[in-house]
Parts: structure tokens; C-alpha cells; sequence
């Protein structure tokens, strides 16, 4: 099913400058090519490479104008409603990948010597240039890295590329404008509340072995190849194979690990609009509670005056009587009649001495602690 989008070539040229072309296509289900041509055939100049980033860092930019036409076209956009892709993280992947991609900052390309070190790559440095094979370590043939520093477990010949991938990464990350920081769990890249571990091992292979005395075991044997792990709710390897090293995968690792902390971000805009919801919808029924708490209380208070009404009737009719009596002691007249006053609930006129009574009960009222 398709719906036909209408532009003004005026408002087509707003969008492009305002929304880099790979979040743009998204809104008509193009590709960003496909978007392009469209551009194209209707002499729409687009934003040049590291535009974006230019604009994301404060740089200049220069924004080209819209030429002129004498009949101005209306352009038609045909959305195509069945290519949505169902799954929210390929979308999230592709914005990523262009982001990445358009990143001039970026250093995609491992040096092939270490040169002006960060501070966290010179301590692991300093740290493995001090140690020497263990041969009980879990991987045969390897060192590793002390706690308190980025975990790094790799034999003295892989000593020179873990640091130089350990060093363009950090410096990546930053570019991103990550936080980068060392605790007990290695090497860690934060945005906001977010955080990912990273740490780099050298691979191995199982060698079945027999001793002098005859006795077997297996032991795990470093074979050289490099591998990158990405350690959040799971682990995603970036290893060497047959046709590329981990310095030729740097931009997938970044792609990846960029995708997971947006993937965390839109979890946590979620989860916050979600935890909104939930609490108004808390204070919703707080004020239905309150309001039918309040209708109870104000009923049970008729229906205590009403009755104590009725007992105030047998009273006053008593004290009526009590007063045509002859022999009825003034005094007590007049205490009996500050008595009815102080229980007619049309009255409640106040007493000193019964002012901790329950005129309900007639029953001493609670009185509440001290509060220390």
C-alpha cells in the first residue's frame, strides 16, 4: 500500500538541511540513495560530506541556496507502507552506521606504531613490559594485565597490536564523547547511566597433552589470533579471521557499541515515560481513594450526629422534664443545660473538662504519644 507525499521543493530543500539524509528516507520508507535521486532531479542541493559532524561540534558550516526555477514543481513522494522494518534495532543500526560513517573525526585506521599514547594505554604498557609467561596460566603462552587495569590477556608477540588497538579505541570512544574510566571489572565506556566493558584476549586451541608420569590433560593453547570483546547483558566478539584483523574492523566495533548505548538510551526514555504513566496513574487513584476516604468519613459523621441526635432528644426531653420539677437544684439546671449544648451535634459547643471525650462513645479519646 502506498500514500503519496506532497513537497514544495522549498520544504523538500528544508528537510534535507535540517535532517541528515539517513534519518530522513526513514520518514518516507526510501533508502537515502533513493532519496538522493530525488533531490537530484529536482536540482535540490544536498549538505557535502562532514557536514554533520561539523554542525554537531559547533564548526562553520555553509548551507548552499536553493536555485531558482521558473515553474516550480510540486514533488510527489510515494511512501511505501509495507517496507517498515519490523524490528526497531536494524532501523537504530542503519541511523548508527551513517552517523559512524560520516564521522570525519574518527580514526578508523590503526597506526601501525603506538604514538602519544593515552594515559590508560601507557600504564597497561608499563604493566606488561614487566611480565613474563606463566606457565599456568589459563591460556598457555600468554600474560595478563593486573587488576585495576584494562583486562588484556594475549601472548608477547600480540603485545604491540593489543595496545594499538586498545589506544584507537579509547581515543574513538572519547571522540564519541564517552567517559572512559578503569574498574575492578577492566575497561569500561559510559554514556550517562550506561555503561560497556571491553576487553581483549587472545584466542586459543584445545592440545591434549601426557606428562612424564604419564598423566593426560587438556590444555588451552594462545594461537596467535586477536580478539575484541564487548561485554553488555552478553558478549559480542570482534576476532581475527582469514580475511580481516581486528585493526580492519574498527568501524563495526564502534557501529556496534554506539547501537547498544542509543539501544540503551530509547530503553531508558521508555522505561522514564513508562514510570511517568505508572505514577500518575498512582496519583489518579491516590485522589479517587482520597475523595471516596472523605465521602466515608463525611457519612460516618452524619450518621454519628443522626444518632447521637436522637440520644440528645431523650436527653434534652429528660432535662425538660428535670427543669419542671420544683425540686430540681438550680445548679444543676445550668450544668445540665452547658451538658446539652456541648452533645447537641447542631451545637457542639465546647467544654473544657469533656474535651477528651468521644461524644459517639462517651469513651476517653486515644491520646497519641510523644513523637522523640
Amino acid at each position: 500500500m502506498n500514500n503519496v507525499v506532497k513537497l514544495t521543493r522549498i520544504e523538500l530543500y528544508d528537510k534535507v538541511w535540517t535532517t541528515p539524509l539517513t534519518t530522513l528516507s526513514k520518514e518516507f520508507n526510501l533508502s537515502d540513495n533513493g532519496l538522493r535521486k530525488i533531490c537530484i532531479k529536482f536540482d535540490i542541493p544536498l549538505p557535502p560530506m562532514g557536514y554533520w559532524q561539523k554542525l554537531q561540534y559547533g564548526k562553520k558550516v555553509v548551507k548552499a541556496s536553493l536555485p531558482q526555477q521558473e515553474n516550480e514543481q510540486e514533488i510527489e513522494i510515494y511512501v511505501d507502507q509495507n517496507k517498515n522494518d519490523p524490528n526497531p534495532i536494524n532501523l537504530l543500526k542503519q541511523i548508527v552506521t551513517e552517523k559512524i560513517k560520516n564521522n570525519s573525526a574518527l580514526i578508523l585506521k590503526v597506526s601501525e606504531r603506538l604514538s602519544k599514547p593515552d594515559e590508560i594505554v601507557s600504564k597497561v604498557q608499563d604493566n606488561l613490559s614487566k611480565k613474563k609467561v606463566n606457565d599456568y596460566a589459563n591460556i598457555k603462552g600468554t600474560i595478563h594485565t593486573d587488576g585495576g587495569l584494562p583486562n588484556i590477556v594475549v601472548s608477547p608477540k600480540n603485545i604491540s597490536r593489543s595496545l594499538r588497538i586498545l589506544d584507537n579505541l579509547i581515543k574513538n570512544f572519547k571522540i564519541l564523547g564517552y567517559r572512559v574510566s578503569v574498574d575492578s571489572e577492566g575497561l569500561r565506556f559510559a554514556a550517562y547511566e550506561d555503561k560497556i566493558t571491553l576487553y581483549i584476549k587472545e584466542k586459543s586451541n584445545i592440545k591434549d597433552t601426557t606428562n612424564e608420569r604419564g598423566w593426560k590433560s587438556r590444555d588451552l593453547i594462545a594461537n596467535g589470533k586477536l580478539a575484541v570483546k564487548i561485554i553488555q547483558y552478553g558478549t559480542t566478539e570482534f576476532a581475527d579471521t582469514d580475511k580481516f584483523l581486528v585493526e580492519d574492523q574498527i568501524e563495526k566495533i564502534l557501529i556496534k557499541v554506539e547501537t547498544e548505548f542509543q539501544r540503551m538510551a530509547e530503553n531508558r526514555r521508555k522505561w522514564q515515560i513508562e514510570s511517568e504513566k505508572r505514577e500518575e496513574l498512582r496519583k489518579i487513584e491516590e485522589a479517587k481513594q482520597k475523595t471516596k476516604d472523605e465521602e466515608r468519613a463525611k457519612f460516618i459523621s452524619f450518621y454519628n450526629d443522626a444518632h447521637r441526635w436522637k440520644k440528645f432528644m431523650i436527653l434534652k426531653e429528660y432535662f425538660e422534664y428535670m427543669k419542671s420539677n420544683n425540686t430540681t437544684d438550680k445548679k444543676w439546671i445550668d450544668w445540665a443545660e452547658k451538658k446539652l449544648d456541648w452533645y447537641n451535634p447542631a451545637k457542639n459547643a465546647h467544654d473544657n473538662l469533656m474535651e477528651d471525650v468521644d461524644k459517639n462513645t462517651l469513651e476517653n479519646k486515644e491520646k497519641k504519644g510523644w513523637n522523640w
